[in-house]
């Protein structure tokens, strides 16, 4: 067993040098290969060399992962440097190369991996069939071992994507709902003041920064957990944006089409329904389901002869499709399936049986790049995890088509890939705190722009009715809200109220009505004053923002006025913003 094994512990005293750690390699190697010599020369090559292929190079220029700098000189974190880095050296180092392995023991240039995100670094939730995903797991399983907080790093982290995710789905709300199907044209505009705003007032914020050196590092262990658990994350991400641009789009059907497919959204089919369909396309049956279901499933037109075989096919295999949804989605089909997801996993199936849709899957090391969708469908035991998804895309896009969402689609695409740019910046703080602090900063931008006007507005008119009830005598009867235009943000303060976790909103209404019950009590001949709440908005179990609302009231008018609100940001978290990077969202007068 060597000194800097997984399971091994700094000891006061013991010797913790390159040295030391070469020829911990070096003894294993003889042991294991009797009658072979390897000298420290051949192995200290393997960590620095001149052509920057060694793994303290490559983890600084492929990963920007300055493990020698993170370390420093601290004796315990030199340790665990070398326990990091015999790790990695048994799994890049090590072995025959894998185009002439004969056996298991062969390399895999995992810092390269590591810099390209994609599912099949990772075993994932859409199949246990993965090219590095055995390699990265090991890895991931050792360093988490050593990382002392490891468990309540991932939770922090998976609370940050979380939120994210929570953030995605609520843009999909925008393409699939009553509303927006009704008023397609608000739900669009909706979606580019979103998109618009996270990319002018977030991303193009965000970019150009060397955010892997504002961060101040963290332990050395602890960091490479970090970059291990936050390329996890990222690996699911960067397939699904991408896959977003590889996969066509039909466009809408026409009004009338859109319409009767609407009136057969809550319809249910069993699955024996199947058998009628296939018969039906055979000229077995007339049956007047059946004729419905191809009427959807052709866009109303006639179906070609040359086209049956496509049809049979898609009767046949919709089972299979059937079941990841079930699988992904949490879906339960086992005593039937909506008919409007039946037409379009059999629309989905006959477009790819006919064009032989295929999707490009990039991972390192790979150089047959596209894979066709349909090998999923003909032996899905065996599915790639990037070609699962595309399937699943491809059944929410075209779900959102179908609706007559096409544009909405394609807007939502676009958000999608703003988000994860930002995703991908806030993820590449290499201390959590960091990330955590600057995610809380983000998040909450983007958090409150998916509010639609509309929303903030409602928010408004229930806020007016609360401070109204807290009201008394003339000033409960008689005083009315407005908002010039150039108060329009208090819109912002309405959206906070949706953000908030302590129930803020009934407190500031009470506190506002406590100032206009003091002013209109008053005898004297001020008939106007300018007023102001301080408040708190807990974003999380662990941070809260300030805000300040100011108002108007003028009692000859018995009107209240919005006239501005803004976040107060501490001197402290002012100067830590500007630090990481942040100074453009920090507004100084």
């Amino acid at each position: 067993m060597g000194k800097f094994d997984v399971d091994k512990k700094y000891t006061e005293g013991c010797s913790v040098s390159w040295h030391s750690l070469y020829m911990d390699l070096v003894y294993e190697f003889e042991n294991s290969h009797p009658g072979k010599f390897i000298d420290e020369d051949t192995i200290r090559d393997k960590f620095t060399n001149k052509d920057g292929s060694g793994l303290v190079d490559k983890l600084k220029s492929v990963l920007g992962f300055d493990i020698c700098g993170i370390a420093g000189t601290d004796v315990a974190e030199r340790f665990d440097m070398f326990k990091i880095l015999k790790l990695l050296y048994y799994i890049e180092k090590y072995g025959d190369p894998k185009s002439k392995a004969v056996s298991d023991d062969y390399r895999i240039q995992i810092t390269d991996i590591l810099a390209k995100p994609r599912l099949s670094n990772i075993s994932s939730e859409y199949t246990p069939h993965s090219v590095y995903g055995e390699c990265f797991g090991e890895l991931y399983s050792n360093i988490r071992k050593m990382a002392s907080d490891a468990e309540e790093r991932e939770h922090r982290l998976e609370q940050i994507n979380g939120y994210w995710e929570y953030i995605t789905d609520k843009v999909f709300d925008y393409v699939i709902n009553d509303r927006s199907l009704e008023q397609p044209e608000e739900a669009l505009k909706e979606l580019e003041r979103i998109n618009r705003f996270l990319r002018e007032k977030v991303l193009d914020k965000l970019k150009n920064h060397d955010v892997i050196h504002l961060s101040q590092p963290e332990k050395v262990m602890p960091a490479f957990f970090n970059l291990l658990a936050c390329h996890r994350l990222l690996c699911n991400e960067h397939d699904r944006i991408r896959i977003n641009y590889e996969i066509c789009l039909t466009p809408s059907p026409d009004a009338e089409y859109v319409e009767h497919f609407k009136k057969y959204e809550k319809c249910e089919a069993k699955w024996e329904f199947l058998s009628l369909i296939g018969e039906r396309l055979q000229d077995k049956n007339k049956d007047p389901g059946a004729e419905l279901v191809l009427y959807f499933i052709a866009y109303g037109k006639n179906i070609d002869d040359d086209d049956i075989k496509h049809y049979l096919y898609a009767v046949d295999k919709s089972k299979i499709v059937a079941s990841w949804i079930e699988k992904y989605k949490g879906a339960d089909f086992s005593k039937g399936i909506p008919l409007d997801m039946l037409v379009i996993i059999m629309q989905e199936l006959i477009d790819n049986k006919k064009n032989g849709d295929k999707i490009s899957n990039d991972y390192f090391g790979y150089n047959n790049k596209y894979r066709s969708l349909m090998t999923a469908v003909k032996n899905p035991e065996k599915a790639d995890a990037v070609v699962l998804q595309a399937w699943i895309k491809k059944l929410e896009n075209r779900t959102a088509i179908n609706f007559g969402a096409f544009d909405l689609i394609q807007k939502k695409r676009e958000i999608e890939t703003t988000i994860y740019g930002i995703k991908s910046i806030i993820y590449s703080y290499r201390n959590l705190d960091d990330l955590e602090f600057v995610n809380s900063a983000i998040c909450h931008f983007a958090a409150r722009t998916i509010m639609s006007r509309d929303l903030a507005m409602s928010i408004g008119y229930r806020f007016a009715e609360k401070v109204v009830y807290n009201l008394k005598g003339k000033a409960k009867r008689m005083i009315n809200f407005h908002m010039w235009p150039e108060g329009v943000n208090v819109l912002d303060m309405f959206r906070e109220f949706l953000v908030d976790r302590r129930d803020i909103e009934d407190c500031i209404a009470e506190e506002i009505a406590r100032q206009i019950n003091e002013f209109y009590e008053k005898d004297d001949d001020v008939i106007g004053r300018g007023m102001r709440v301080d408040f708190e908005v807990y974003v999380s179990e662990k941070y809260c923002r300030d805000f300040l609302l100011i108002y108007f009231v003028d009692k000859s008018t018995d009107t209240l006025t919005y006239q501005q609100f803004y976040e107060v940001c501490p001197d402290a978290d002012a100067e830590r913003m500007k630090s990481l990077g942040l100074e453009q969202f920090v507004k100084t007068e």
